[in-house]
């Protein structure tokens, strides 16, 4: 349910945001990862990391800089996406429960497959949060992103 939220809510996301200039869509706003367009390649790259960590696959990193505009970003997000949907469509409460790990550095940080999806969901809830705010300042009223 948390993920169709999220994808329910990439659609209004890239619609608003294509009200803004392209130039705009690339300044450095001095928050989180610089500009917008850098922000939405992060979400891009998280959700591409972790579905990699959890399924086992080469992960594939996308360079923020061949995302030059905001269809450039849905292509992108909507491929991604589809392996996730694969992903999710395949578990059941073994493998949600299934402890995965990955080393950060000198760390060693183990968690459940079921934790590290709910991180990705809140990932990119929090980040759909900042955007919202650097839209309004833009003088773009961003989607309603409510559930309810």
């Amino acid at each position: 349910m948390l993920f169709d939220h999220n994808l329910a809510c990439r659609e209004p996301l890239l619609q608003a945001l294509e009200q803004m200039s392209r130039d705009r869509l690339l300044d450095d706003l001095g928050v989180g990862k610089g500009s917008i367009r850098n922000i939405l390649a992060h979400l891009v790259n998280t959700e591409r990391y972790w579905i990699s960590v959890l399924d086992e696959s080469e992960p594939e990193y996308i360079e923020p800089a061949s995302l030059n505009d905001v269809q450039s970003i849905r292509t992108i997000w909507s491929k991604i996406h589809e392996k996730t949907r694969d992903f999710i469509a395949n578990l059941n409460d073994v493998k949600l429960h299934h402890v995965k790990s990955v080393s950060w550095g000198n760390q060693t940080v183990s968690f459940t497959v079921a934790k590290a999806l709910l991180h990705m969901i809140n990932h990119e809830t929090h980040h759909r949060g900042l955007l919202a705010g650097l839209m309004r300042l833009e003088g773009i009223e961003p989607p309603d992103f409510n559930m309810l």
